[in-house]
């Protein structure tokens, strides 16, 4: 996996945690799907933006739709990858959440132990 990938794999672990655990986690729901419509509109050429549309309306109206949201947000896979690319999340993480989450993969990334979870 490049670096980039990586790094973007370590945010969305970040965030699922952030939804998953938040009292407040269904609100943020909201907010990323209403920025995901908002730019989806401006951009209806980007294909990212209306699947992200598509998978938070499920996830707010449904348990199966949150699952499916977390696993993407979970996976090593290239279309997660692409997804990450585009997401509408950075309002999720405080600058301090996110600064402990990049320095924490810099220093796994610089010692060769970072892993992407799947089983080796």
């Amino acid at each position: 996996m490049m670096r980039q990938d990586a790094k973007s794999l370590d945010l969305g672990r970040a965030i699922y945690h952030k939804l998953h655990t938040s009292a407040n986690g269904h609100d943020l729901l909201k907010e990323a799907r209403d920025w995901a419509v908002r730019f989806s509109q401006q951009r209806p050429e980007d294909i990212w933006l209306a699947e992200w549309v598509e998978r938070l309306n499920a996830a707010l109206s449904s348990e199966k739709g949150r699952n499916d949201l977390y696993d993407l947000l979970l996976s090593p896979e290239q279309h997660a990858i692409d997804m990450r690319s585009s997401s509408p999340f950075s309002h999720v993480l405080t600058t301090k959440e996110r600064t402990t989450v990049l320095l924490a993969f810099e220093a796994q990334w610089r010692k060769g132990t970072w892993h992407d979870g799947r089983a080796a």
